[in-house]
């Protein structure tokens, strides 16, 4: 009796990544600061700028991607995402969100002479680079970014000048609240892409940890250890999380009731949505929505 021959499990396609390249004007590499309606498309494919990318989301809320990082989104954050990092963004489910974006290269901006390390916007990346920064908890970076949006909107006498000043600012801020930390490579964060990606897409469905340990190519086990090590929480935490965080934007920022948003985000009933929120935030949803 003969063998079938062994063949190796079929991989997942990656989402396709592009290149978009931004023109910016060499004599002022800077532009954007025009509104943008982000709709609610599903993420099915990256793209990647050649340039430092600054966003401001003036209201909604949503999902980030950057790389394998999943970032909810809600009105009030900057987002900062460099020349190296794969991105994409998507509105919450049937909504969608006013941003704002920049692209800039601050090293070709600034005149010669300056200290360039800190212009340098290559390291503001990694799997702990935390890409976006609401505005309570760094108003400084926030008010920065708005008046650079002024600026390029209104191009009043000397906005060049103004926009050199707020860049230095601004790179200088980015830099002093980014541990160096923050920006290393965490061991094994690559093989758990196919992971990354599919949670995604798939926040709102029951989790299952086997088939995302059989995208990864993992065994169960190996998979856990290496989410752990990678991520710092279980697979099955940071789908909680993951989950309870866009629910809590969706709360800030719409008026649906707290009963469909739960289905929103994928609870089959509204007393165990109610009982994963509270031991999330310590407060029920309606209070949250409140506070």
């Amino acid at each position: 009796m003969s063998k079938r021959p062994l063949t190796k499990p079929k991989r997942s396609p990656p989402l396709e990544i592009v290149l978009a390249p931004i023109s910016l004007d060499p004599r002022r590499p800077i532009g954007g600061g025009e509104p943008h309606v982000q709709q609610d498309q599903p993420i099915t494919w990256l793209h990647v700028h050649d340039c430092l990318e600054l966003g401001y989301c003036f209201s909604g809320s949503g999902v980030f991607m950057v790389g394998e990082k999943i970032l909810p989104f809600r009105a009030g954050d900057v987002s900062i995402i460099n020349h190296t990092e794969p991105h994409l963004a998507r509105s919450a489910p049937g909504t969608a969100s006013q941003w704002t974006w920049i692209y800039l290269d601050p090293l070709r901006l600034m005149p010669a002479g300056m200290e360039m390390a800190m212009l340098d916007p290559t390291p503001l990346a990694g799997p702990s680079f935390g890409n976006l920064k609401h505005e309570s908890d760094h108003p400084a970076l926030s008010r920065v970014v708005l008046r650079m949006i002024e600026e390029l909107r209104g191009r009043p006498r000397g906005f060049e000048a103004v926009l050199r000043s707020l860049t230095v600012e601004l790179m200088t801020l980015l830099h002093r609240i980014t541990p160096a930390s923050d920006v290393q490579t965490a061991p094994g964060y690559d093989r758990l892409a196919p992971a990354m990606q599919y949670l995604a897409q798939r926040y709102t469905d029951p989790i299952d940890i086997a088939l995302l340990a059989k995208r990864c190519h993992l065994s169960d086990p190996h998979f856990r250890r290496l989410f752990h090590r990678s991520i710092g929480r279980g697979p099955r935490e940071y789908w909680h999380d993951l989950r309870m965080r866009m629910a809590a934007s969706l709360l800030k920022t719409t008026t649906r009731s707290v009963l469909t948003i739960s289905q929103d985000v994928g609870f089959d009933t509204l007393s165990s949505f109610n009982r994963v929120f509270r031991a999330t935030f310590g407060t029920n949803p309606r209070a949250w929505r409140r506070g």
